[in-house]
């Protein structure tokens, strides 16, 4: 139970840090600073808590990839507006691209870590 909570807290948390450092500095890497990584971590923090409080409300939603990105993408979005106002475009823009691309990341990451467990149990089952 701890475990399984544990988790639900730390994946939003590790794809919500780094794509809310690279938006921060629109891609470009080189630009990140200390500062920057700070915010970021900040806003990772609060989206992991943020799907760890949900948790705890409902977690027959966690059985869906689709719904499990998008919760991960609003809760980076809330987190992102809260940590730091908006480097480009408007008030909200960035918080806007950075849960997209949260989203995209959580989606993508459930669908190659699902091939890639499968992969790795068919291995070990034909030794």
């Amino acid at each position: 139970m701890l475990a399984q909570k544990f988790k639900l807290f730390i994946t939003p948390f590790c794809e919500a840090t780094p794509a809310c450092l690279l938006v921060m500095v629109q891609g470009n890497i080189w630009l990140a600073t200390m500062g920057h990584l700070q915010k970021a971590l900040e806003t990772g923090f609060l989206t992991g808590l943020g799907v760890l409080v949900l948790s705890f409300f409902s977690h027959r939603w966690f059985s869906n990839k689709y719904i499990v990105a998008a919760i991960t993408g609003a809760m980076v979005f809330v987190a992102d507006l809260i940590v730091h106002p908006s480097h480009f475009g408007g008030f909200a823009t960035e918080a806007i691209v950075t849960g997209a691309f949260t989203a995209m990341i959580s989606l993508v990451l459930n669908v190659t870590g699902k091939k890639l467990f499968l992969h790795a149990k068919d291995r070990i089952n034909k030794k």
